[in-house]
């Protein structure tokens, strides 16, 4: 614990002018240092050692920026690719579109019955008539065909003689 301030001030007063301070006491001498000298050669050693490490480091940020910057190009390239591509699908959409509404309008009934009674001169059936149904289970017999008659001499052949083979209906198949 410090005595108060107010008792230090009084001792210091009380003490003659002329005494001093007892003086620490020195410390033993200290062992000289040998000399200091130059070590330049060790220090640029370390020095460029240094300046490789900031070249590299250097050499890499470049590299990194390089990298970036390339497949930025290679980004770009293909946003162009696609938007060409693109640019095409829709064309190419808008002529499906078109050739949907061409089939849709090809394909009306009353497109079809007005192009088969003018172009085709067909009309419609006076009367209808409905085919039996047949079995699918039971196979129907070969047809029967007749033979052509053989011509002897060209001049004994008539006109209304036909040489084309004719075919008998099976029983039972006419309605």
């Amino acid at each position: 614990m410090t005595p108060p301030a107010t008792a230090t001030a009084t001792a210091a007063a009380r003490r003659p002018a002329t005494e001093r301070p007892a003086a620490r006491p020195r410390p033993a001498a200290a062992p000289q240092r040998a000399p200091l000298r130059v070590v330049a050669p060790e220090g640029r050693r370390r020095a460029g050692g240094r300046r490789i490490t900031e070249l590299l480091a250097l050499a890499i940020v470049v590299a990194a920026l390089l990298a970036v910057v390339c497949a930025h190009a290679m980004l770009a390239v293909g946003q162009v690719r696609l938007s060409s591509i693109q640019t095409q699908l829709n064309a190419e959409q808008a002529v499906h579109r078109q050739e949907v509404a061409a089939v849709a309008s090809l394909e009306t009934p009353s497109r079809i019955v007005s192009q088969s009674e003018q172009q085709l001169h067909m009309g419609t059936p006076a009367q209808i008539h409905q085919l039996s149904s047949v079995p699918l289970t039971t196979p129907l017999p070969a047809p029967k065909l007749t033979t052509p008659v053989a011509a002897a001499t060209p001049a004994t052949t008539s006109p209304t003689s036909a040489t084309t083979p004719t075919t008998t209906a099976p029983a039972g198949a006419a309605g």
